[in-house]
Parts: C-alpha cells; sequence; structure tokens
C-alpha cells in the first residue's frame, strides 16, 4: 500500500490523467461559459446573479497564481478533479477493499468525457462534483466508525455544495434516503447532529443568502421561474435529447454499461439483505438525481452536464458487480479502451482550428476579433472618441473581455436595454452616453444581430469591419463589427 491507503498503481493513474488534463488546459481554447465564470472574478462579490460563487472563488485564486490567462482559468477545474479522484479512489478503497477495483474504476471514470471535460474546463459542476463526493464520503465514515463528528464534516461539504451549484441541494434527499434504508443508520434521526450538520451547511452557504437578500432574491426567482418555464406536455423530443447527449457525455461503451448495470447489477445488490452500508450509500447518492432528471427530460430540456453528481457512485457499483461475477476482463479492458479512443476523437475535433461544427463551435475566432477590436478602439481614440465595447450576447462581451488588450470592461445586451444576466450587476451602461461603441456580432443562432433593436440607441451604425473563418472547405463562423455612434442611453421613443 502507498500513501493514503492507495496503491503506487491508483497513484500513478491519477498523476498521469492529472498531467493529461493540464497539457489539454495549455492547448484547448476558453470556452464561451470559462470566460463567463472569469468575468465573475473581475468583480468579486458574494454570489452571482446565474449561479453561486465557488468556481469563481476558485478562478480568482487560480489565475492569481498562473496570470490572467486560459490556463490560468482552466486551473482550477483541474484542482477541483483531482481532489474529486482522490475522493472517489479513497472511498472505493475503504468500502470493498480491492485494489483492482480502485484501479479499474479509476481509469474507468477518466475514461468518459463527463468527467474528464470539467477537469479541465471550470464550470459550477466542477466544484459540486467534488464537494457532493466529499460529503458522501464523510457519511461512509460515519457509517463506518458511528463517530458523530463526521455529522459536522459532511455538513461542511454539504454546505460547500450548494456554495457550488444549486443542485447540490439534492443531497439532502439523497442522504436522507440512505439513513431510512440503513438500520443501524437510521438511529441519527433521532439524534441533534444531522439537524445541527444542515446548520453547519447554511451558515456556509450564507453567501449566497445574503447577495440575494440585497438583490431580491433574483437568482433563485431565475433559476425557479426559468426551469417552471421550461416545462411542456408530454413528450419524447427531450428525453430522446437526453438519451443523445448522456450517450456522448459517458462514451457509448460507458453509456452501454451503465444500461447494462442497471439491469443486470442494480437489481442483485438491491437483493442483498441486509444491504451493505457502503453499497447503499453509493445507491442512494445517485438514487434522487437520476430519476428526478429523466422524468423532467419527459417535460423540458435537460442539459448534458446536469447528471455530473449522479453517475459516478452507480458506476462504482456496477464495476464491482460486473468484476465480481469473474466476467471478461478482456471485454472490459476493450471497452474502455474504445472509450479511450471516442474521447480523443473528440478532444481532436476541438483541437482542429475553426473546425465547421455550425453554432456547435463556440470558441474559435474570438482571438483574432479581439486584435482588430483593440485596431478599432486604437484608431478612434488616436482622433479623441471615446469607445466602449459591446455585443448581442453576455458570452461574446465575456470572450472580448478576456482577449482584448488590458481585458477592459466590456458590455452586453444591457446597452439596447435587454438583460444580460450578470452584467446588469455591474457598470450601468447609461455611464456610457456620448461614446461610440465598437459592437462585436457573431452570426450564431444565439447571438443573432436585430438591427432594429439596437438603431433607437445610437445616433448612427455602420459596419466597419467584418471577419470570416473558414476550414475544410466549409464556413465556420462570421464576424462583424459595427461602429455605434453617440450612444443615447436610453432609446428614443416614438
Amino acid at each position: 500500500m502507498s500513501w493514503l491507503g492507495l496503491t503506487k498503481q491508483v497513484w500513478r493513474a491519477l498523476l498521469a490523467f492529472t498531467l493529461l488534463r493540464i497539457i489539454l488546459a495549455m492547448v484547448t481554447p476558453l470556452t464561451p461559459q470559462e470566460a463567463y465564470y472569469w468575468s465573475w472574478s473581475q468583480a468579486m462579490d458574494w454570489s452571482f446573479f446565474d449561479h453561486p460563487p465557488m468556481a469563481t472563488y476558485m478562478i480568482w485564486l487560480t489565475t492569481h497564481l498562473f496570470g490572467q490567462t486560459e490556463l490560468g482559468i482552466k486551473f482550477a477545474a483541474i484542482l477541483f478533479l483531482f481532489g474529486t479522484y482522490i475522493i472517489w479512489a479513497k472511498l472505493v478503497q475503504e468500502i470493498f477493499q480491492k485494489d483492482h477495483l480502485t484501479f479499474v474504476v479509476v481509469f474507468a471514470l477518466n475514461s468518459t468525457i463527463i468527467y474528464e471535460l470539467y477537469g479541465f474546463v471550470i464550470s459550477p459542476d466542477s466544484p459540486l462534483l467534488m464537494f457532493w463526493s466529499l460529503a458522501i464520503f464523510m457519511i461512509w465514515r460515519l457509517a463506518k466508525t458511528q463517530d458523530a463528528k463526521y455529522w459536522y464534516w459532511a455538513g461542511l461539504a454539504m454546505g460547500l455544495s450548494w456554495l457550488s451549484k444549486y443542485s447540490g441541494i439534492f443531497l439532502v434527499p439523497s442522504v436522507l434516503l440512505f439513513l431510512l434504508l440503513s438500520k443501524e443508520n437510521r438511529r441519527w434521526l433521532a439524534t441533534p447532529h444531522p439537524y445541527l450538520a444542515g446548520l453547519v451547511a447554511i451558515v456556509i452557504f450564507l453567501p449566497v443568502l445574503y447577495w440575494n437578500s440585497t438583490h431580491d432574491w433574483v437568482s433563485f426567482a431565475f433559476q425557479g421561474s426559468r426551469r417552471v418555464g421550461g416545462l411542456h406536455g408530454l413528450g419524447l423530443r427531450y428525453f430522446g435529447e437526453l438519451i443523445g447527449s448522456q450517450l456522448f457525455m459517458l462514451t457509448p461503451f460507458i453509456f452501454g454499461f451503465f444500461v447494462w448495470g442497471c439491469v443486470k447489477i442494480l437489481p442483485k445488490v438491491l437483493k442483498k439483505q441486509p444491504m451493505p452500508d457502503g453499497e447503499l450509500l453509493l445507491f442512494s447518492s445517485g438514487a434522487i438525481l437520476l430519476p428526478f432528471f429523466t422524468l423532467v427530460s419527459f417535460k423540458s430540456l435537460v442539459k448534458m452536464n446536469w447528471l455530473v453528481p449522479a453517475y459516478w457512485s452507480w458506476l462504482i457499483l456496477f464495476l464491482n458487480g460486473y468484476l465480481s461475477e469473474n466476467r471478461s476482463r478482456k471485454v472490459m479492458k476493450v471497452g474502455l479502451v474504445s472509450s479511450l479512443v471516442f474521447y480523443a476523437l473528440g478532444l481532436a475535433v476541438i483541437l482542429i482550428p475553426n473546425v465547421p461544427l455550425g453554432d456547435g463551435n463556440t470558441w474559435s475566432g474570438w482571438r483574432e476579433t479581439a486584435a482588430k477590436v483593440d485596431s478599432i478602439s486604437k484608431t478612434l481614440s488616436v482622433t479623441g472618441e471615446k469607445s466602449f465595447v459591446f455585443s448581442t450576447n453576455y458570452k461574446v462581451s465575456s470572450l472580448l473581455r478576456f482577449y482584448l488588450k488590458g481585458q477592459p470592461e466590456t458590455f452586453a445586451q444591457n446597452v439596447f436595454g435587454e438583460g444580460a444576466l450578470q452584467f446588469d450587476y455591474w457598470r450601468s451602461p447609461r455611464t456610457l452616453q456620448g461614446k461610440t461603441g465598437i459592437l462585436v456580432v457573431d452570426d450564431r443562432r444565439e447571438y443573432r444581430f436585430k438591427r432594429k433593436k439596437i438603431e433607437p440607441w445610437f445616433e448612427k451604425i455602420e459596419k466597419i469591419d467584418e471577419l470570416n473563418f473558414a476550414n475544410f472547405g466549409q464556413h465556420t463562423r462570421r464576424i462583424q463589427i459595427f461602429r455605434c455612434t453617440n450612444y443615447r442611453g436610453f432609446a428614443v421613443k416614438d
């Protein structure tokens, strides 16, 4: 055995995959969402409009350590996932005490896109996954030792998961399910410890509560109204989209193995009497989130990342069941290699400059565009014309801010009176009256340019440049730049 009770083989795998993620963070482009979360770190606050602040807190730290660069931003994800894998490996080793299983679990989960992606692309899912896993690990320690102190460590981890993403609240029914099903641990419900642990979680969550209390509870209203407003009548469209997205995110082999495990392994696990606490806890960790979002998909879109905290614990159960039944290890090896190949092909697409993926390519062309905008801004400055940069979408505005020289503040659709999420809580565009706006427009559907909406806010709008990107003989992106003279700061009424 080696450090932290993990074998050298497991540590080699953990470090090798972490090194790979560092390399990927150095060569993969910044995504629009990453740029958006980074922009929050340029105006730190207790919390933010869209999500709780944990991912941005870590971005602030890593960019201060490694600079305001792509690697500086992405290193936050690397740290979170490295911590997550250590927790998983420790949990598997302590529950099953099988060195080979621990290694296979580490290798298998590293073979999926859903868990590798958030190891070099930072989002609220990255810290959510780590702190969710940490909370489950602390509940395991509680079950193993019957030491009440682990309730408070679990409460701390749970609060940090809430500080990462609002879906961390699903930990509460997951842990409650475990307590209700576990005969030995059900007694804790009659003690003050779980409730005091919940109080610890709430204290950790106070920054979010404070920010919302001073901003009319907009985050909760936004998340609630957006989710409820997205519900439709029963149908199979969104369920089909969910299956397709999860097939991609898990890779075809792991997705197939997961479905097989639900049919073949899960019933055997649930029939065990009594069911071991370790296996019961792994089951409970995914037993709320998985069915809930599957049911939601019959009425609304379920984004591909919403199930990030759900799969890992059931995959551990299924891998243990598969290996315990002495099934073909060759099939598993070939399958995991096929997942790595699938993952590598996905990475290759991202790394190809200006790959023509239609609206799927969100990352190409922004460095070149920012250089062009810098040149235009400098020219305007020489003539004494004060300017500011804005776009028709907050994601583009965030990317531009990152790539512009000196990373100056940019503005979004709030310039022409539309809601722009977090941008609405920064400097008011009304302070820009009289200045010239440099408008950057992308041809993606999400960023569609509607000139009539913008014209009343300026004296004159004229296109001054256009950048076109292509590869493999196909169009990738068209980005237009407009000069918008004399910003009025208010719409002209007819």
